[in-house]
């Protein structure tokens, strides 16, 4: 099937071959950069998602024990 993709290159020059070369390893530099940078976007969403899971139990925790506090101080 790789044939059939590449035959609309057959019969241009070898200058325009070389360029659409480049223009493939870029393609294909910029595609695996993609992926890296989604990886990392992804594992620091997932440490933001935990340390918002982390504020929010101590934050219930703090007022759990302030509710307990507030009547010995009333």
């Amino acid at each position: 099937m790789s044939w059939a993709v590449e035959e609309w290159k057959d019969g241009l020059p070898g200058k325009a071959l070389q360029k659409i070369q480049e223009m493939e390893v870029q393609l294909d530099k910029l595609k695996k950069e993609r992926t890296q940078k989604q990886f990392q976007l992804d594992s620091l969403e997932a440490a933001l998602q935990k340390q918002k899971q982390k504020v929010s139990a101590a934050l219930g925790e703090a007022l759990f024990l302030s509710s307990m506090c507030a009547p010995l101080n009333g």
